[in-house]
């Protein structure tokens, strides 16, 4: 995969999103039946990745919580804004669209691609999981939207998401390649790029059979001195995941960690070690205080 360049795009991760003026709207109940019926035309309309595109937005737009939601203005200049709609709606309009995916992957691409440049972080979700039910089957094109994407990822909920569906079925199907992509996204200085590096690790930890734990070290140490805390907590995620794996190898890679005079890097050491048994604590908070 090729270098993305540097572009940077506005934090709205903690910004809050007024709603509608003079509205107090709330969430419209669920009525499975029409969900179901509204799913399945999104389904129909798939080979038209524009028409499909519009459906899902309207959807989405139907089920939003509209005393959360932002106005019109803002969400036409922001991203990183969210319908508020509920899981299941969600869950709902991926399962739908799972099956014309796996049949029609350009279109999938095409609809995914469409999806992530409206912005919100519900249509970036499903764009995510569209682009993994294809991914491995589509690798460069795949590879290619991930280049496009992520330096545009405007939260760290979006930059999981990513990780997990978008990316999770290549990092599965090919560790050692995408560990290197790894390394590099972690040294990004888009925050949510270097987020995104580190999320990327979590399909292989959540993999039973996969044990490269030096292998994940390898990323998350460059990240061990991050001064962003959202990229520091995905460190400490990676690194508990990994000590269930092999708490000797996390345990002494802790304890050089901890040796080190850099703030940042105590911050990830004493979150890491709660994973640890208390024994391998005491030796660790000893090295942090001497």
């Amino acid at each position: 995969m090729g270098v993305w360049g540097y572009g940077r795009m506005g934090d709205f991760s903690h910004t809050p999103i007024p709603p509608y003026p003079h509205t107090r709207f709330t969430m419209p109940p669920i009525d499975l039946t029409r969900l179901r019926a509204r799913t399945a035309a999104l389904a129909e309309r798939f080979a038209d990745p524009a028409a499909a595109a519009t459906a899902v937005r309207q959807l989405l737009d139907d089920y939003a919580d509209r005393s959360h939601r932002a106005s019109p203005r803002v969400a036409s200049r922001s991203l990183g804004y969210s319908f508020k709609v509920s899981p299941p709606i969600l869950r709902a309009i991926v399962m739908a669209l799972r099956g014309p995916a796996q049949a029609n992957p350009p279109a999938a691409l095409d609809l995914a691609d469409r999806l992530w440049k409206y912005g919100s972080r519900e249509e970036r979700r499903i764009a995510a999981e569209l682009l993994g039910q294809v991914a491995v089957q589509q690798a460069a094109a795949a590879e290619a939207l991930i280049e496009a994407w992520a330096p545009h990822i405007e939260s760290g909920e979006t930059a999981d998401s990513l990780a997990e569906f978008g990316l999770g079925p290549l990092m599965l199907a090919d560790p050692v390649r995408y560990l290197a992509e790894a390394r590099r996204w972690v040294t990004f200085p888009h925050k949510w790029v270097r987020r995104f590096g580190l999320s990327a690790l979590l399909p292989l930890v959540r993999d039973r059979e996969w044990d490269n734990v030096p292998g994940a070290l390898t990323v998350v140490r460059l990240s061990m001195a991050d001064a962003d805390a959202d990229v520091r907590r995905a460190a400490v995620a990676v690194l508990e995941g990994l000590t269930a794996k092999s708490p000797a190898e996390i345990g002494l890679f802790l304890r050089e960690q901890a040796a080190r005079t850099n703030t940042n890097t105590g911050a990830i050491v004493r979150a890491a070690m709660a994973a640890l048994d208390p024994e391998e604590q005491t030796a660790i908070y000893k090295v942090l205080h001497a």
